[in-house]
């Protein structure tokens, strides 16, 4: 929609009885604006208008007609109404206000960021963006022709007849009537060893629903999980309407998905964490699937997770939620140990004679490593290839080396903005920083000494392909990681050749570990587990956990006999005999325990402030100051405990310092009334030190 915004709105004359409003600005401020509102249409939430805004215009969200009706002289006109926020319902205004208030970040930031960028930014020519209206259309039309029997009849219903399912096994079978059946709000457990066909018990309910005429949201982790399901979920559920939504679309294709999701037309909506706060009128389930993974915690602005804030739509709209994974976060195996969730268990695969695979040690100071492999790991991956068979070699760490040194002065290729080794990416003939992305060619001689003797120390995805191609110098060796698939499609084209059996050696990190089916995979080789054994970080051992049981089920999914080799110098330790036996119950028992007796979450409940500044010096000063204007607050109602400043491990990214302080509670209620009054100070601090509050944060 056009509009004019050289006109000097301004100095528009008041009139004596204009309603004031207030609108929602994406502005890192907890309040609303107010402002004039002349148009002949009453104002309701989610109306989004142009605002004035400095010397600039804004897209922003009336909040509702403004409470103080006193008219003020400096209070600037709404300059126009882009529409009547059709889309923005009550529930999902309840929704943000919720998220708001839980997550302690300003409404404006979370309703507006919620939105397509084509929603809340105007051009360079001050307009809304046209792909706003086309999207609209598009999704009117689709909209139409689904409430058109006729129309809707078309095509899709012979193939859905023609498809051969798989046949359900008894776990499956009980899991789908009791999804099925569930009404209102109810929260299920889903677990499932790998390969247990969690997917066919998503789709056989979702297909239930969607019977009904409702709308059903999946959530995935990450976003190279979306073509497959995407794929999947169309040729299952056709003629319903599939769509995707996360991050890395064009942004056409984005506000596209949106509307359609918004308005009704699209019946089932994959996506990743920000989907959970997209309009869906017509929602009757929620899936979560991998509902363990830390990718759903959002990592800047407002650090929500979306597993949690589906538990709290779920409840709002009233309608059941199946969080899934072979391997549960606690918070959630807790809740189902309480009964506040309801464990359905998918014991056994789902394919006749698929077996999880065994899992073997190696003991690394028996058997040194040499390039990275030990030679009983080199033993098994010749034999699997001399086999016919694929292998998957699990490093989490991409690149060539993790540093770059001198061998006669030891000096050490650092990143000149961050506290952090260079990492040796030996393809690109380049050293990259993997905190703030600063990158330089790798020098030809020793900066300090000249010696042009400089190498690699350390492993990384790049340096074990390099290994396996002499040892396997006839294998085809793909490699999987975020810098092999940083292009568009080329994710795509190598999960291709690995489905269709071209590869005969996987090499990647995490993306390869969880949500793919790889008919052929009989070996899996895990490499480097060792540092998260001792961690300093009390979430190390549960997510170590869950990707060796996550990455292990990549084998033998289709026949047995397979395996996965594991090189540690610690094979004593218990984490391993519970990986030995599949055992996820054992682990989980007794990490709950040891996170009972330190009381840590989910046995409490922690926020974290962060600051961030050129100095140090300065970070720490202000998170102290903000420590003594909390004290007086702790008292009988507010019994949180508030822990020193720290410097963060990677102290300085990007040219930044970097500080944090923890508080904890063994009250949830107590932690917010808390923040709550703690906050209402702390925007009030002067100075230049750029904070941020994350609430049950995952990385400590």
């Amino acid at each position: 929609m056009k509009t004019d915004l050289n006109q000097n709105t301004s100095s528009n004359p008041i009139k004596g009885h204009t309603l004031l409003v207030n609108v929602l600005v994406a502005a890192p401020l907890p309040k609303a604006f107010t402002y004039q509102w002349h148009s002949e249409h009453t104002p309701r939430f989610g109306m989004r208008v142009i605002v004035p805004w400095g010397r600039q215009h804004r897209i922003g969200l009336v909040q509702g007609a403004a409470p103080d009706q006193q008219m003020a002289e400096n209070i600037k006109p709404v300059h126009s109404v882009l529409d009547h926020g059709e889309c923005l319902s009550a529930h999902w205004q309840a929704l943000i206000e919720f998220a708001a208030k839980y997550y302690h970040h300003p409404l404006g930031m979370i309703a507006l960021e919620a939105l397509p960028k084509a929603l809340r930014v105007l051009n360079a020519r001050g307009e809304e963006p046209v792909m706003v209206a086309k999207s609209r259309e598009h999704a009117q039309k689709l909209l139409a022709e689904r409430n058109d029997p006729l129309a809707a009849s078309k095509g899709g219903k012979a193939k859905i007849d023609q498809l051969e399912k798989p046949v359900l096994n008894a776990e499956q079978l009980d899991a789908v009537a009791q999804l099925s059946s569930a009404a209102g709000f109810q929260p299920f457990l889903l677990y499932g060893v790998t390969g247990s066909g969690k997917t066919e018990v998503y789709l056989h309910t979702v297909e239930e629903r969607l019977k009904r005429g409702e709308q059903v949201l999946v959530l995935l982790p990450e976003i190279n999980l979306t073509p497959a399901a995407q794929a999947l979920y169309k040729e299952r559920l056709a003629p319903h309407r599939v769509v995707v939504m996360h991050s890395n679309l064009a942004e056409l294709t984005r506000t596209k998905a949106w509307f359609e999701a918004a308005t009704g037309a699209a019946d089932v909506i994959i996506a990743t964490r920000l989907g959970v706060l997209t309009p869906l009128p017509r929602l009757g389930m929620i899936v979560v699937d991998e509902e363990h993974d830390p990718s759903y915690k959002q990592q800047d602005g407002m650090r929500y997770h979306a597993r949690d804030l589906a538990l709290m739509l779920a409840k709002q709209r009233e309608v059941p939620i199946v969080l899934g994974s072979a391997t549960p976060a606690l918070e959630s195996w807790l809740k189902a140990d309480l009964g506040a969730y309801k464990r359905l268990s998918l014991k056994n695969r789902a394919v006749l004679g698929a077996s999880l695979p065994k899992v073997e040690l190696i003991n690394t100071a028996n058997f040194p490593a040499k390039e990275g492999l030990s030679e009983p790991a080199m033993q098994a991956l010749v034999q699997n290839f001399e086999a016919g068979k694929q292998s998957i070699v699990f490093l989490n760490r991409r690149g060539y080396a993790p540093q770059m040194v001198c061998n006669a002065c030891g000096w050490v290729a650092n990143c000149d903005h961050c506290t952090a080794h260079m990492v040796w990416h030996k393809n690109e003939r380049m050293l990259r920083c993997h905190h703030c992305g600063a990158g330089q060619r790798v020098p030809t001689h020793c900066p300090t000494c000249g010696n042009q003797d400089l190498t690699g120390f350390g492993r990384g995805t790049q340096r074990i392909e390099e290994t396996l191609t002499g040892l396997l110098p006839t294998a085809n060796i793909l490699r999987i990681d975020a810098d092999s698939t940083r292009n568009k499609g080329q994710m795509e084209a190598l999960l291709q050749q690995a489905h269709s059996g071209e590869a005969d050696v996987l090499v990647g990190t995490q993306m390869i570990a969880k949500g793919h089916d790889f008919a052929n995979v009989t070996l899996v080789l895990a490499l480097n587990v060792d540092a998260s054994l001792y961690s300093h970080a009390y979430r190390a051992p549960e997510r170590l956990f869950a990707q060796l049981m996550q990455v292990a089920g990549r084998a033998g999914r289709r026949a047995g006999d397979a395996r996965m080799v594991v090189q540690t110098r610690y094979p004593q330790h218990p984490l391993f005999d519970a990986l030995k036996a599949h055992d996820y119950e054992t682990f989980a028992s007794h990490e709950m325990q040891a996170r009972k007796d330190a009381r840590m979450p989910p046995f409490s409940h922690q926020a974290t402030i962060r600051a961030d500044h050129k100095k140090l010096a300065n970070c720490l000063q202000f998170l102290s100051t903000a420590r003594e204007l909390g004290e007086p607050l702790v008292d009988a109602d507010n019994p949180v405990f508030m822990c020193d400043p720290v410097p963060l491990t990677v102290v300085r990214v990007g040219g930044i310092e970097r500080a944090q302080m923890l508080i904890e509670s063994e009250s949830r209620p107590a932690l917010h009334r808390f923040l709550t009054q703690w906050l209402a100070q702390l925007h009030e601090l002067p100075g230049s030190v750029r904070w941020f509050l994350e609430v049950d944060p995952v990385d400590l």
